[in-house]
């Protein structure tokens, strides 16, 4: 078996056999990793957003205040430093799974895992605040719920991908929501 593999195969097999297997198995990760892309991803925030303008009636569920404003507000500036922070770390970080060729630690990627859809969500719900319509509510959670699914996905293609190294990262750095305590460092 070639040492680079990943992939532990048994059973009374020649190293060309399990050469072949393992470049099959490590073929079928690379296709499962291609459909962890963030157009996918959007397209289904989309669908789900324009089905809920479509049959959500309009109600506003609290009222609008300055206070609310202001954390909208914040909440573009959340956005902004980490969005604009994660794809200068890593300009392949918007990019799917697959493209992927490094574990990036430093920067954004040291106070949370997932910068971009952390401020993705940020966002969203700082959005609610400035316009607190039952569109707007349901729009949010599905936002936040794909986003949620999508992050899982990712964790277990990049698990998958850099194995011990990555389960290492998980256990320092929170999935979405940064420690203060590490961004005070």
């Amino acid at each position: 078996m070639p040492a680079e593999s990943k992939y532990k195969i048994s059973g009374k097999c020649s190293n060309s056999e399990k050469m072949v297997i393992s470049r099959r198995m490590e073929k079928k990760t690379t296709i499962r990793h291609r459909f962890i892309n963030p157009v996918l991803m959007w397209f289904l925030v989309a669908i789900g957003v324009f089905l809920a303008f479509l049959y959500v009636p309009a109600m506003d569920v609290f009222e609008r205040t300055f206070l609310g404003s202001l954390v909208f507000v914040l909440t573009i500036c959340y956005w902004a430093y980490f969005f604009i922070g994660s794809i200068i770390v890593n300009r392949k970080a918007a990019l799917s799974v697959d493209s992927i060729d490094r574990l990036v630690t430093e920067g954004v990627y040291g106070m949370v895992r997932h910068p971009i859809y952390s401020a993705d969500i940020f966002l969203s719900w700082g959005f609610l605040l400035v316009f607190p319509d039952l569109k707007v509510l349901v729009s949010v959670i599905w936002l936040t719920l794909v986003l949620a699914y999508w992050m899982v996905l990712e964790e277990n293609a990049l698990e998958e991908k850099f194995g011990r190294e990555y389960r290492e990262y998980e256990k320092n750095v929170p999935m979405v929501i940064p420690e203060f305590k590490k961004i005070k460092k």
